[in-house]
């Protein structure tokens, strides 16, 4: 006789997400302490702290947070595609490639967590012989 059970599919973790988030907002946030300096820092900071305490939620398993996290992803995402255009029209090409790849990042760690959601409740059916 063959059974079918319902087996669980396994996926990206959040963590993952997470890593590649934290990553992505601590190197542009140092790259602009580093470079620019301590000008408006509370204005760069601001982001990087809400990053920080909603990957912390997400972590700790809220799973609202994976939600409030796409909100910061966004707009990221909008000012840095901005400046990397302009820094690609000034002909600043270290900077929009470093610009590039922080959006990249950003866009992947978005994906992890919106695929996480939509695969995490659904299941396969593997046959299973025997008694």
């Amino acid at each position: 006789m063959i059974t079918t059970t319902a087996v669980p599919m396994s996926r990206t973790d959040a963590s993952a997400a997470i890593g590649l988030l934290l990553i992505a907002e601590a190197a542009l946030f140092f790259t602009f302490l580093f470079v620019v300096g301590p000008i408006a820092m509370l204005v760069r900071l601001l982001p990087f702290v809400a990053v920080l305490v909603l990957c912390a939620a997400l972590y700790w398993g809220q799973s609202w947070a994976r939600w409030a996290l796409l909100v910061p992803i966004a707009v990221r995402v909008h000012r840095l595609a901005l400046f990397t255009a302009a820094a690609w029209g000034l002909h600043r090409t270290g900077a929009a490639l470093f610009m590039t790849l922080i959006i990249l990042v950003e866009l992947v760690a978005a994906f992890l967590l919106v695929d996480q959601y939509f695969f995490s409740q659904k299941a396969i059916s593997v046959p299973r012989t025997g008694p």
